[in-house]
């Protein structure tokens, strides 16, 4: 048919894509006898179209079985699609506070020297991910393009650049203004480019958004598909920040074993990477003082990874670790024989670090069993290490953090500043209010004493972090929220 219509013997098509089979969320097969068929029209009556389009390129190679569940459906795709809508309406509401306009590009940020490291490596990021798009859309590779979208949007985006813009933006000082249209500059270039490449898997959400913020005249179809920009890419600084977004994480798998929530300012953490990582790591020292939401911090690099070395170096560098000691099992049963039993409750006994010394020093250590002398070489043991006293620990490959778990009043005041500061934003976006509105006051009542006494010094802080012009702890307010603190009812409002 092709040959007769062309007048010619070529293809109708370049290339064919089969799509695998669609299971229900078990993986079994969608059969009406079984009850467990999902009808389309009424998948979409329930979800939007895109939510669908995204979740189906999301979740599985085009050619394999995709099992489909309406819970998966809403929860990271639906987090994804929803992320990027609020990072627009984020975007829209505070431009329009500092009257941002098309002349400030990136070009014009670059020229006046108003790009700071978070920026540098956002679009350079944004260059990795127009790659990536570009070779997965070519090779039919959707669901990696499709996660790789979700990883800059969510973790790139969302929850690391903008928390860490999030005060510049806020400070209203005139003099700062060209930093924020600066910063304004970055998020009109990374959305405008996410809404065209995430257009081919959800067409209507990334049309709406192109063309209600970006004063779109015409179809984001007749717009170009973004190039990869080598000036813009920056590795020394994605290296520096992928270092801190381990130890970030690392220090945060570090505060839940000491149960010290995130938003609670600590006295120091102290973290070990590897060789040549500290200059890295200290280029970006002030935004790793703000991530780890510390007072204070070293960072010391280290060669050991594991086991007896590793402790021995961790003492010799000074940090509060103690040494955890485990006999290799396996190895000990043709040492001790019949006194099994007796040695394993002589070791229980035994100080860990009175093994760890002789294992240093002699490279074993000798258990007197009913006066028979069994010796054990480093490698029936098993050595690690964990935290001091006054501090926890978290470690992931050859990363290490220490963080103190003691706090002082000053810092338990900061901590409840930041709990109460939450509950009042929330409280802000129920009842309507954008990120931009400068309220009157927020009433924080109901606090114990000691709370009180505590943070009565730093309204002004509160008052900041919440946007409101004053911070009141005692008068009676018009409506109020119950909430509560650790346990601690209070009462909360704006207006």
């Amino acid at each position: 048919e092709n040959v007769i219509l062309n007048n010619a013997a070529t293809p109708p098509y370049k290339a064919f894509l089969f799509q695998g089979h669609v299971l229900d969320e078990k993986g079994g097969k969608m059969s009406k006898s079984k009850g467990n068929v999902l009808e389309g029209a009424e998948l979409l009556q329930k979800y939007p179209a895109d939510l669908i389009r995204f979740y189906f390129m999301w979740k599985a190679s085009p050619i394999e079985p995709l099992s489909f569940s309406t819970d998966e459906l809403m929860s990271r795709p639906y987090q994804v699609i929803n992320t990027l809508f609020n990072l627009h309406l984020y975007f829209e509401q505070n431009s329009k506070y500092d009257n941002f306009d098309k002349s400030n590009t990136i070009e014009w940020a670059k020229q006046n020297d108003l790009l700071t490291s978070p920026d540098i490596w956002l679009l350079s990021k944004l260059q990795k991910l127009i790659l990536i798009l570009t070779e997965k859309n070519q090779t039919c590779k959707f669901h990696e393009g499709a996660k790789a979208i979700d990883d800059f949007i969510i973790n790139n985006l969302s929850q690391i650049y903008i928390p860490i813009t999030r005060g510049e933006l806020w400070d209203e000082d005139e003099e700062k203004k060209s930093r924020r249209l600066a910063i304004y500059a970055v998020l009109s270039e990374v959305l405008k480019t996410l809404d065209i490449l995430i257009h081919p898997f959800c067409p209507f959400t990334s049309e709406h958004l192109y063309q209600a913020v970006f004063d779109g005249k015409q179809s984001i179809l007749l717009d170009k598909w973004p190039s990869y920009q080598k000036s813009l890419v920056n590795e020394e600084i994605e290296e520096s920040f992928d270092i801190m977004k381990d130890i970030v994480s690392i220090s945060s798998a570090a505060r839940m074993k000491g149960k010290l929530k995130r938003r609670w300012p600590l006295n120091e953490a102290q973290i070990c990477v590897k060789k040549g990582q500290k200059v890295k790591l200290e280029s970006l020292s002030e935004l790793l003082q703000s991530q780890l939401n510390v007072e204070k911090f070293t960072i010391t690099e280290t060669e050991k990874e594991s086991g007896l070395e590793q402790i021995l170096e961790l003492k010799q560098l000074g940090l509060p670790v103690r040494g955890i000691v485990e006999l290799e099992r396996k190895r000990i049963g043709p040492k001790a024989k019949q006194h099994m039993g007796k040695l394993v409750s002589t070791f229980n006994e035994t100080n860990p670090e009175e093994i760890i010394s002789s294992l240093q020093k002699n490279s074993k250590y000798d258990f007197d069993i009913d006066g028979e002398i069994i010796s054990l070489d480093n490698e029936d043991f098993i050595v690690n290490f964990d935290a001091s006293d006054n501090f926890a620990v978290a470690k992931r490959d050859q990363y290490i953090v220490l963080i103190s778990t003691s706090r002082n009043k000053e810092m338990m005041a900061k901590g409840l500043v930041k709990d109460i500061a939450r509950r009042l934003q929330t409280l802000r976006k129920e009842r309507g209010y954008t990120p931009t509105d400068v309220l009157e006051v927020a009433s924080i009542l109901e606090l114990d004493e000691e709370s009180l006494e505590m943070i009565k010094d730093k309204a002004e802080e509160l008052a900041f972090l919440v946007r409101v012009k004053q911070v009141n702890f005692t008068e009676s307010c018009k409506e109020y929220k119950e909430d509560d603190i650790d346990g601690q009812k209070i009462k909360i409002s704006v207006e």
